[in-house]
């Protein structure tokens, strides 16, 4: 008896030893007192900084931050104390986890309108069934029975009652049916909608932190930072041409986009040039050898090694100062070593819908040359254009333009190589009808020559006429060409315009810079002749 009362104690003993040592590390879901500060947006991918406030006690506390966007990557995770000298960081890791449907963004919402849409039809539903009903009804009863003796016109009363009846139960019924018809379009469209949320979203991370505490209990606050793919922004830009200032009006646009799964709400947001990314040392040159050629023969596939690295992440985030310029009079903007950082002025949402948001990062007004272009052997017309540097201290990126000219949208363009500060920049503002462009032929034929040995001359006059019909002086590159000979047997004669009219380069593009005083006239003359052996095919007469 006395063994087993000490059996018995001994065995609550354990247990409560046991139930002591599972309570000395607390588990906490840190998700529900998470909020975003801040986000770095790089082009292809975003570094996400958040705060947590958790509870913890004396000991050891593990602290899961769940829902994370399963887009996080792994090595970038951060966790810090913000300013909390009694706590330690023992162990940081990341897991991979799945959520629930009801824990996804936006979800809640759609559904909660998803629900009241199946009502609604279910209603509209039944009310066609009742009306069916009672035409059903209406058709199968008769009100006259077999031994009562009716009129005429209280048959064609009763026609008429049912007439009026049925016609307008029918009218209901195809009233109802419609508003089925558009509500089952309605569901059709949010299911849509959600799954496009749910697919591949149920999905997410969860950070695991193991914190060291010597407070009793209390809360704490813990910043953690992630990048994040699936995220990114591009340049944009609005460049809008005053002829009669000689001014170009330039704007800069960022337009961010994300679908990282998460909303970005009520956050400081910060666009960066820098480019985070998977980074390794550049491989050594190999020898290059010159040999005599020798055959060799094939080897099988399995006897070629194939040896694969995998790079470590790495972040190239600089300290960095503020600079000035001509820019936006709220919006930050901060010179790095390898890149620049803009910061926006206000918090910002960004909603995780891969939708496009376009922000202004900078303004500025800059001096330009306009001038005026044409090709009239392709097109008969002048197009304005102003040349202009860039009047940031920043480089101008790849992106999409949109010209305006007199306060109209006249064409997109786009930046294919970076601007650097005080780069030249050359913007086309569209045709101008106030300047006439047209190219004739003025005269085509043929000689021919020699006594043994014919030669054949083709002879070419062209005249190009230019008239301003504009109130200002305009400048004018005029562009044509030449034919150039690709065989010693064809010779080209070029007679006008001479060298010292024009411009011409060795592949036979011609230039004339022409200045015409307002309403003036000028014809250019363009003169050449072709010469080859009689009996030669020639290509591109």
């Amino acid at each position: 008896m006395k063994n087993i009362l000490l059996s018995k104690i001994g065995y609550f003993t354990l247990i409560f030893v046991l139930f002591i040592c599972s309570g000395s590390a607390q588990n906490i879901a840190a998700k529900p007192n998470t909020k975003v500060l801040k986000v770095t947006v790089f082009t292809d991918r975003a570094m996400i900084s958040s705060e947590a406030v958790v509870a913890v006690i004396k000991g050891e506390n593990v602290i899961r931050i769940s829902g994370i966007t399963p887009n996080l990557v792994d090595q970038s995770v951060q966790v810090s104390l913000l300013g909390q000298s009694d706590l330690a960081i023992s162990e940081v890791a990341v897991e991979e986890t799945f959520l629930k449907k009801t824990d996804l963004p936006e979800i809640g919402k759609l559904q909660a309108q998803l629900d009241n849409l199946l009502r609604e039809i279910s209603n509209n539903s039944n009310q066609v069934s009742v009306i069916s009903s009672s035409n059903d009804f209406l058709k199968r009863v008769n009100p006259f029975g077999q031994n009562l003796k009716v009129t005429t016109g209280e048959i064609e009363a009763h026609n008429r009652f049912l007439e009026k009846s049925l016609s307008s139960n029918f009218e209901r019924i195809t009233l109802l049916e419609s508003k089925i018809k558009k509500l089952n379009e309605d569901k059709a469209a949010l299911e849509n909608e959600i799954s496009l949320i749910t697919a591949g979203n149920n999905k997410s991370k969860t950070i695991v932190c193991h914190l060291l505490s010597t407070i009793e209990k209390g809360n704490v606050k813990l910043g953690f930072s992630y990048l994040s793919t699936q995220a990114g922004w591009s340049s944009q830009y609005e460049a809008r041409g005053d002829f009669n200032t000689s001014k170009v009006e330039f704007n800069y646009f960022a337009s961010i986009w994300q679908s990282t799964g998460e909303d970005w709400r009520d956050a400081n947001i910060e666009i960066s040039t820098a480019k985070p990314f998977v980074y390794g040392n550049i491989s050594e040159l190999s020898p290059w050898y010159v040999d005599v050629f020798t055959p060799r023969f094939l080897r099988s596939k399995s006897l070629v090694g194939m040896d694969q690295q995998n790079a470590p992440q790495a972040m190239m985030l600089q300290s960095s100062a503020p600079i000035a310029d001509k820019i936006v009079e709220e919006t930050g903007i901060q010179e790095e070593n390898t890149s620049f950082t803009f910061i926006l002025p206000r918090k910002a949402d960004i909603a995780s819908d891969g939708q496009p948001h376009r922000v202004l990062i900078a303004k500025s007004t800059a001096d330009a040359k306009y001038s005026w272009f044409t090709v009239p052997k392709l097109v008969q017309n002048a197009l304005l254009r102003a040349t202009m540097k860039n009047p940031f201290s920043f480089p101008l990126l790849s992106g999409q333009m949109n010209v305006f000219s007199d306060q109209k949208l006249v064409g997109t363009a786009s930046i294919n190589t970076a601007v650097l500060p005080e780069g030249e920049l050359e913007l086309s503002l569209g045709i101008d009808e106030g300047i006439k462009i047209e190219r004739k032929l003025l005269n085509k034929y043929t000689d021919y020559t020699g006594i043994l040995t014919k030669e054949a001359t083709v002879n070419y006059e062209y005249g190009i006429d230019i008239t301003n019909g504009k109130s200002k002086e305009i400048t004018l590159d005029l562009n044509d060409q030449f034919p150039v000979s690709r065989n010693e047997k064809i010779r080209i004669e070029r007679k006008s315009p001479s060298g010292n009219e024009a411009l011409i380069n060795e592949e036979g593009k011609i230039t004339w810079k022409i200045t015409l005083a307002p309403g003036a006239k000028k014809i250019v003359v363009l003169k050449f002749s072709i010469s080859y052996p009689k009996e030669l095919s020639v290509s591109g007469l």
